[in-house]
């Protein structure tokens, strides 16, 4: 009925004949009919702290449980008469920010209800590529990851998201303050390395401005799984440089090692790099023609050798 409703006024603020005026009310009134309604918190990932308060609560914060998409809810205490604090707990099959029912019982009887914006901690896999897109906006405007990291520098990439600002952030326990270390650029890809050490480690994706957008992520701490892969010659030799590019689909067997197998060369490099497109390992190798270790490690992480965003790429020596 609602939608029917919406479509109803949304024809008639083009096709019925009245005052400009009134056409404004009728598409204002249609937005506010399809806005959802659901809540949004501050986090909303398993494991997170949230605090909710509404005005509805008032005098109905003691002695309460709390269900979240069926699931209690643990840490369920009384902030202030407005005001509830309470654990997300984890909802299983859940993989995409959904709303999913919220419920406030008192002495077994609801005494509030709603939705709130479930955002499950997906686990994403370094150094290889995933399908997946990621869906965000401006008010639903926070991913979650978690990966296993090791203790290095990790180079991250998001893009795909031409018109919307992503800023990325990271945290080492469920309800640390996430530390920002990408958020460079105000639209397109973004990205940055930062060092961690070995362990799980939290990934926050925020939609800081701009469009509603789908974007992928990339992380890498080494040499990238890649979708496909081409040599490069250089001064004439044809075996002293190769490119694994990440991309999203299924990987290729095809890899850098495969292609110059047959010239049995020595790697001598990886320089893993960011981009508009996401990540990529330049391969070098010595030889005739070749390049040797410092060489590869200053062209790869100094402007001027031929790599990208040489600031933010990481260069194994091997």
């Amino acid at each position: 009925m609602k939608q029917f409703l919406t479509f109803v006024l949304i024809i008639c603020s083009f096709g019925c004949k009245k005052k400009d005026s009134n056409d404004a009310e009728l598409l204002l009134l249609a937005l506010y009919l399809t806005a959802p309604k659901d809540i949004i918190l501050e986090w909303g990932y398993p494991g997170s702290t949230n605090t909710l308060q509404n005005s509805d609560l008032v005098g109905k914060t003691s002695g309460i449980t709390v269900t979240v998409g069926g699931q209690s809810a643990t840490g369920v205490a009384e902030v202030s008469s407005d005001t509830i604090q309470f654990v997300m707990p984890t909802i299983s099959n859940v993989n995409e920010n959904t709303a999913v029912e919220f419920l406030i019982k008192k002495n077994g009887e609801t005494v509030f209800s709603n939705f709130v914006r479930y955002r499950p901690l997906v686990s994403w896999t370094i150094n290889e590529p995933v399908s997946t897109s990621r869906f965000i906006d401006g008010r639903d405007n926070k991913n979650f990851f978690q990966i296993t990291a090791t203790t290095a520098s990790h180079v991250f990439n998001t893009f795909g998201h031409t018109f919307s600002d992503l800023d990325i952030s990271y945290f080492t326990s469920l309800n640390g303050t996430p530390i920002p270390f990408a958020e460079k650029r105000r639209d397109g890809a973004e990205f940055n390395k930062v060092s961690l050490n070995a362990g799980t480690v939290y990934v926050m994706v925020r939609h800081n401005s701009g469009w509603n957008a789908t974007y992928h992520l990339h992380i890498a701490n080494a040499g990238v799984v890649p979708t496909s892969s081409a040599k490069l010659t250089y001064d004439g030799y044809p075996y002293n440089l190769c490119y694994d590019t990440m991309g999203t689909g299924p990987t290729t067997a095809n890899d850098c090692v495969a292609i110059m197998a047959v010239h049995s060369p020595t790697r001598s490099g990886r320089c893993t790099y960011p981009g508009d497109q996401g990540l990529t390992t330049r391969n070098y190798y010595s030889g005739l023609g070749g390049f040797t270790t410092a060489y590869s490690q200053d062209t790869c992480l100094n402007p001027g050798g031929g790599s990208q965003n040489e600031a933010e790429s990481i260069f194994l020596a091997n």
